[in-house]
This record gives structure tokens, sequence and C-alpha cells, in this order.
């Protein structure tokens, strides 16, 4: 549809089909059912560009002055998006709206004219490491996502990508390409962070972290693969279910907001719903459905899934920012801490390992500001040395 960037066209749009219209009326004429779509498109996509008001002191309809509008568009739709089945449909409250978004083709244009709309060009290729927040690509390729990150653009199968220093969105526009593009997101060590699938699916995910993902739009199941823990608010479908692979317990749902969570060193993979309802299985294929409140856990290697009644609050203040422990063992707060903090604690009397802690941690506060209540709450001493705390009783 070259008729976007045709001047003669578009001065014939401005003129309100006055200048040159025979001639226009005849190339209408002879053209095919399918041209003839096209061709009516970018009519309409043209004269509502004119009548928006849209800043363009040079009256001109580029190629880039229509990308800078539709990336405008995607973005601020992104921004005011309620998880919802229909995806795709705008607020209506957003002026241009009905501008751009609704004509199908008008994407392929731009994508044609800007062939190198690939991640090489916005973010910084780097190698694999434990330390940065990465992205991996089909083609393997490791991007970092650092506190300087501010991105967004087209990329050549249609996807609209956001990033910063927090999140990482997909947005789908109405010419994206079917393809099974595969990601994955590494979050490292006292760190956390945002990422939304093109359906709308929110996924927020806790410090060492991994989750691989791709952005079909119409297979019939959506899925993703987890390690490490993160918080799930999945927009609902009944046609296409999302299923959470973890480790060896599988999370089937169809929309609702849940916490998976399968450390390896914890020894096992657990699933806490906030509402909603979910389907979880184990490699046998034996199901149980859980209701809002409960926690499902299945332990490393064994079949038999457990369920019982949890405070969801706890299981989820890690996603703002706190670790809520109640009459908990420090040998089982050392995982969480570690991660927390990016450190390795190291408890060298052992008894120490049953002292029992209530309480709420907060994310701002410091290492130190920890090992201090450590110190004056329980006689626990401390040293730190390098990524080592080592913990022992206050008289050593």
């Amino acid at each position: 549809n070259n008729l976007l960037i045709n001047d003669e066209f578009i001065a014939w749009i401005n003129s309100g089909n006055i200048e040159n219209n025979q001639y226009w009326d005849n190339i209408k004429k002879n053209l095919s059912a399918k041209e003839k779509v096209e061709f009516e498109k970018a009519e309409k996509i043209i004269r509502k560009i004119k009548t928006l008001n849209i800043d363009n002191t040079d009256n001109d309809v580029s190629p880039q002055f229509i990308q800078d509008q539709y990336i405008h568009l995607l973005e601020k739709s992104f921004l005011n998006k309620k998880p919802q089945v229909k995806i795709y449909k705008i607020n209506k409250f957003l002026k241009y709206a009905a501008a751009i978004i609704f004509f199908v083709g008008l994407l392929s244009i731009f994508l044609l004219l800007n062939n190198n709309n690939t991640f090489k060009k916005h973010l910084s290729l780097t190698k694999f490491n434990t330390k940065d927040i990465l992205l991996q690509t089909s083609n393997n390729e490791f991007y970092k996502l650092t506190e300087t990150t501010n991105n967004k653009w087209l990329t050549n199968n249609g996807e609209f990508i956001s990033i910063d220093s927090n999140n990482i969105s997909f947005i789908a526009s109405d010419d994206i390409q079917e393809k099974e593009i595969q990601y994955k997101l590494f979050i490292p060590k006292g760190k956390k962070y945002n990422l939304t699938l093109v359906d709308g699916t929110k996924i927020e995910l806790n410090s060492n972290s991994t989750i691989t993902f791709n952005n079909s739009t119409i297979s019939n199941l959506r899925s993703v693969h987890l390690t490490g823990e993160a918080f799930f608010n999945v927009v609902r479908n009944e046609n296409r279910p999302f299923v959470v692979q973890s480790s060896d317990m599988k999370v089937e749902v169809f929309g609702t907001a849940f916490n998976v969570s399968n450390y390896e060193e914890i020894g096992y993979t657990s699933t806490t719903l906030i509402n909603g309802t979910i389907k979880v299985s184990n490699p046998h294929g034996e199901e149980i459905i859980i209701k809002p409140g409960e926690q499902a856990k299945l332990f490393h290697n064994h079949n038999k899934i457990e369920v019982k009644n949890v405070d969801v609050q706890n299981v989820v203040a890690w996603t703002s920012g706190r670790m809520i422990f109640t009459a908990q063992k420090l040998e089982s707060l050392i995982p969480r801490m570690n991660r927390w903090f990016d450190v390795e604690f190291l408890i060298e009397d052992e008894y120490l390992k049953e002292y029992r802690f209530t309480g709420t941690l907060k994310k701002e506060n410091s290492l130190i500001h920890y090992l201090q209540i450590l110190k004056y709450t329980k006689g626990i001493n401390y040293k730190i040395e390098g990524k080592q705390v080592r913990l022992f009783i206050i008289d050593k």
C-alpha cells in the first residue's frame, strides 16, 4: 500500500477528493477487490490523521510521521489498558484510537521501509552473566537491561516493544506475524522485574528467576516455563488456557492471579492462588483444583500434591518489596535472604539455625540494618567478607 507515501494521493485526499478526482476514480475502478480494500483503507487513514489535530506543521504525512504516531498510540493504549480478553481494542477515551490502530495494513508499510528495527539497534549486546537483567532472543543473543535502559520500537515481525529499567512489554500490532519467536528473561539475585506478554498478561519476576515465553497470539495454548518465583495476573481467555510449567508442577488457568515458586534450594514447587481457579498437575497427570487462599505444594521427585490454606499476603509480600515471616527458623530464612541481598549467609553455630523470627523486612532497608536486628534482638554477631556474611554467637 504505497499510497500512504504517494504525494499526489495525499494531495487528492487533502483537497476533499476534488483535485485530480477523475484520475483517482479511474484508478480505483480498475482495481481488484483486494486492491480496492487497500485503496479505501489508505483513504480512511489519511483522512483520520488530518482531522485529529495532530501536530504536524509541515502538513506532511510521511512514513516516519505515521510510524511515530503509531508508536505513540500503541504506547498510550498499553499504559491505559487493563487485563481483559479483548486485548486489541484500545480504550474508547483515547483520542486517536479510531485513527490508525483499526486499520489492519498500516504497519506493514513502514516495517518494509525500516528493516533495522532489531534488538541490536536498541539494546546493548552482551555475554551471558549472572549480574545483569538479561533478555535472550530466539537467535541466542543476550541483551542487558540496565538502570538507564529506556527504549521502544516496532520490530520487523510486528511486535511493539517497550523497555525500561523496571519493565518490558510486548504489544501485538495488527500486522504481527505469527511466528513462534521465543524469548528468555533472566533476573539476577537482588533484583526483580516486570514482564507484559502480548495478550496483556502481567508477570512480576522475583530475584534469581528465569522465564521462557513466546508471543503467539493465535496458538491454542499460552505457555511459559518458570524457574524461580513469579506473580501472574493472567488475562482471561476461555479458548486459550494459560499454562505455567515450573519444575515438575504444571499450572493451568484461564484468567486469574496467582504466585508460583520453585527455587531449587527449597526442594519443592508451590503455587498460591489469590483469586479465580487454577488446576495443578504432577508429571503423572494427576490433577487437583485449588481455590483462592490455598497453596498447592509438590516436593521434587514426589508425586503427591499437598494443599493447605495460607496467608496469601505473606506469600506475595515480595511484590511490594517486603518479606513477612512468622515464627520461622533462621535456617529457612537464609535462602530468601541470599536472594534478597545477593550474598551468601554462612551459619557457623548449628544451633542458630533453630532461632525463630517474626517480623517484616522491607526491601529499602540495607543488609546492615537486618544484621543489626539479628545482633540486638537475638545476640547473633556477623562479619561481612565480600559476598559472604558469617553469622555466629555474640561472644566469639
